[in-house]
């Protein structure tokens, strides 16, 4: 028997009704909502699954489960069974020892010195697409922004070995297999309905076909015998520590699909984001332009990119409003207890990372966009996890802001954005995103 458990304050009645249904498809109106009637901590059981569930928008709840308890607690079967049987065994979905086997043996390849060597090729991805703006181009930058990230991450993991065509359906068929994944992680039971008519039978066909076109680049790369200064010779060219080994090509294509699909949809989004707040705050706008300005011939160098800056600020700022990552899951191995409260070995986290980011506890006028608070010399404590915390903090964090630090300072040296759009339509999947941001780009050198 187990002894009796402390946990937060319950959802339940009508609001545990409306909780579990309205949550389906709107989950940040849902749980700012219970966390503003009862607190920064709250439980509720599932009635289809039986499941115990505590959320949280807490700094130190957050902190305990990822940092200082982390050996506790594992990713749930959100990620590790129903993304693993499409994406495989990569460090997106794994678990314990294969996890930190595969953590320790990608690692140094994300390091800054590392993704500094990639700046060239992500600029000549960008100076691309930007040429197709004119003196004045209509645009829906969401689009733009996910097809630049993907072009991006294929040239900085394969160089030249891709040809836009191979692009393009890989990226097809990775967004059609994450449309299927992504109902199934937000309604588990629907998957019984999904499985009736074939559909997972269907995307696990396409996730095939997607890990064979990256079976035939590693193939090739392998036969040309030629070293390039990307992510798939140092995937290829690492080992583990006890054995000496290289990895087995099922799980370098593994990590190579995990690595397309992390490595271009969060990115995309918060480009998305941090344009529609520079759109909306004109004289954050003006400082920004005239920081790249000052920088000079160094403000696209990789050091110039990494340090602080008004740039970084922004990034951050945006990344604080509309964190991609806007909820993190842990699964309790066992018993545990925080402060006063208790839960039993099964209990699913739920750490409401959006939340946390606009938590008033936290953050002065926290709906606010204010780069500038991130200048304080202690922002490196604030309740901050866009990219997680502790062992499992995101291993792309350096890629990513060193990627979207190049596209702001590149787009705002040449362009204004004027957003059509004063209000963001957000849409909660797997991660945060918007429905589209649309406008008109300003040629400002023409």
């Amino acid at each position: 028997m187990h002894p009796e458990f402390n946990y937060p304050a319950e959802i339940k009645g009508k609001r545990k009704l409306y909780s579990l249904f309205k949550g389906l498809n709107h989950p940040l109106e849902v749980i700012s909502g219970n966390h503003l009637s009862v607190g920064d901590n709250y439980y509720i059981k599932a009635s289809f699954t039986n499941k115990n569930f505590i959320f949280s928008q807490d700094k130190e709840f957050v902190e305990y489960i990822l940092k200082q308890n982390h050996k506790n607690y594992q990713k749930s079967e959100i990620q590790s069974v129903t993304l693993g049987k499409y994406l495989g065994k990569g460090l997106l979905t794994n678990n314990g020892k294969d996890w930190l086997k595969q953590r320790r043996l990608i690692q140094p390849g994300f390091s800054k010195a590392k993704i500094a060597n990639l700046v060239s090729i992500m600029e000549e991805e960008i100076d691309k697409s930007l040429e197709s703006f004119t003196t004045e181009s209509e645009v829906d930058l969401y689009d733009f922004f996910h097809s630049l990230a993907f072009n991006i991450v294929a040239k900085t993991l394969f160089s030249s070995d891709v040809d836009e065509n191979t692009v393009n359906e890989l990226s097809k068929i990775i967004t059609e297999v994450q449309e299927v994944s992504t109902k199934e992680v937000r309604l588990p039971f629907y998957t019984n309905i999904l499985n009736i008519f074939g559909v997972i039978e269907k995307n696990i066909e396409k996730s095939r076909r997607a890990k064979a076109i990256i079976q035939s680049i590693l193939d090739k790369r392998r036969t040309s015998k030629e070293e390039k200064s990307d992510l798939l010779d140092m995937l290829i060219q690492t080992r583990y520590e006890d054995t000496q080994l290289t990895m087995s090509d099922e799980q370098l294509v593994d990590e190579m699909l995990i690595l397309f699909i992390a490595g271009h949809e969060t990115t995309a989004n918060a480009l998305s984001f941090i344009f529609f707040e520079i759109s909306q705050n004109p004289k954050a706008e003006e400082k920004l332009k005239k920081e790249i300005g000052n920088e000079g011939e160094m403000v696209f160098t990789s050091e110039n990119l990494m340090k602080k800056s008004f740039t970084v600020n922004i990034i951050k700022e945006a990344m604080r409003l509309h964190s991609p990552a806007w909820a993190i899951d842990r699964e309790a191995l066992e018993d545990d207890s925080f402060k006063e409260y208790s839960w039993p070995k099964g209990t699913l986290i739920i750490l409401y990372i959006s939340g946390l980011h606009r938590n008033p506890k936290y953050w002065e006028h926290p709906d606010s966009f204010i780069p500038e608070r991130f200048e304080d010399e202690n922002s490196k404590n604030f309740a901050y996890y866009p990219f997680g915390a502790g062992p499992r903090l995101c291993i792309g964090e350096h890629f990513a802001m060193m990627e979207m630090a190049l596209i702001v300072r590149k787009f705002y040296k040449r362009f204004t954005f004027i957003s059509y759009q004063k209000k963001l339509e957000k849409k909660a999947l797997v991660t945060l995103r918007p429905v589209s941001l649309k406008g008109k780009i300003i040629n400002n050198l023409t």
